[in-house]
């Protein structure tokens, strides 16, 4: 009976996201460059392959994984960028545009050795993709090696794409997550950004737990930080929680959630109020529709539910959620 719940609430999870939008960030490894992805609810190795312009029969052999391997929320998936699908010059046809994809600036790099490690792209188109004046660049910074070209009708991301390499790009960059700027899992303590648990609801037992532990913890904690100083207003609410199953969390402390009326990709602060652990995560989209459901204010990975200390065989407990407010 365990089993066959978890695979109704993985079939319910299914039916109820929309497809998301990656970070576009390029990695590379052995000179091949790929980029990550997050699986979603409702989203297939078809539907993946559609989202980056690539055979599905690509991705699966990069991951180790075989078109009949099954996919789960919060699985991570490396996504091949080959001459199919990445370009740095050209004009697309009319069925087609180009997305930027983005390097972030590391420690010793200029635009020469960017280039160099970008298929030889030239510094002066480093220049012009990114709007530069002069080739003095920062550690941090984000800039534009290559470009995504996918089919206007069949992916989400051709909304953020342009006709003509060179042309200006239409979004900013996203927000990248790297090791020099943010380690994985373990981080220095900070002050807290959102509403923490009131003493007068714990122990002397619990309050030295609290005491004891960072901040929080989770991959998606300085993300957090981010959007607190983008917005003013926060929101905490407290409720019943549950948990889904998801590879994702294990090694890379990538907390990912479920939640209503709250947008895909907020990055969340989840207390246990029980021992006052505290972790970050992502929100993947809504809760689906469903028994399983009613009553629910989140549902969390089993990755993110183990960090919090929770008991897998515990049907709901109890969490508090703080988020900033859009």
């Amino acid at each position: 009976m365990k089993k066959l719940g978890y695979i109704l609430i993985s079939l319910l999870i299914t039916t109820g996201l929309a497809a998301q939008t990656s970070d576009l960030t390029i990695h590379s490894e052995n000179g091949k460059l790929y980029l990550n992805h997050t699986v979603e609810a409702k989203e297939n190795w078809y539907s993946i392959g559609r989202l980056y312009n690539i055979s599905p029969r690509e991705i699966a052999p990069l991951n180790g994984l075989t078109l009949n391997s099954g996919l789960e929320i919060g699985q991570q998936l490396r996504i091949p960028l080959t001459k199919t699908n990445f370009a740095q010059l050209g004009v697309a046809p009319a069925d087609e545009v180009f997305v930027p994809l983005y390097h972030t600036v590391e420690q010793k790099e200029g635009l020469f050795r960017i280039g160099q490690n970008f298929n030889k792209v030239p510094a002066t188109d480093l220049k012009k993709w990114n709007n530069l004046s002069a080739e003095s660049i920062s550690v941090g910074q984000q800039l534009v090696v290559g470009f995504l070209k996918v089919k206007k009708n069949q992916s989400a991301l051709a909304a953020n794409g342009i006709r003509r390499i060179g042309d200006p790009v239409k979004t900013a960059p996203p927000v990248v997550k790297t090791a020099t700027t943010e380690p994985p899992v373990t981080e220095e303590p900070s002050k807290p950004v959102a509403v923490s648990t009131a003493p007068s609801q714990q122990n002397a037992a619990e309050i030295n737990t609290a005491k004891s532990s960072p901040e929080g913890s989770g991959f998606f904690k300085n993300l957090y930080k981010q959007q607190a100083l983008s917005n003013s207003a926060f929101r905490s609410e407290m409720g019943s929680a549950s948990i889904f199953k998801s590879t994702s969390g294990w090694q890379d402390a990538k907390y990912y959630v479920l939640m209503n009326n709250i947008s895909p990709g907020t990055i969340v602060r989840i207390t246990n109020p029980i021992n006052s652990r505290i972790i970050f995560a992502k929100v993947l989209g809504e809760l689906p529709p469903g028994k399983e459901n009613d009553g629910l204010l989140i549902r969390i990975s089993n990755a993110a539910a183990a960090e919090l200390k929770v008991n897998e065989k515990d049907p709901k407990f109890p969490a508090e959620v703080s988020y900033a407010k859009s």
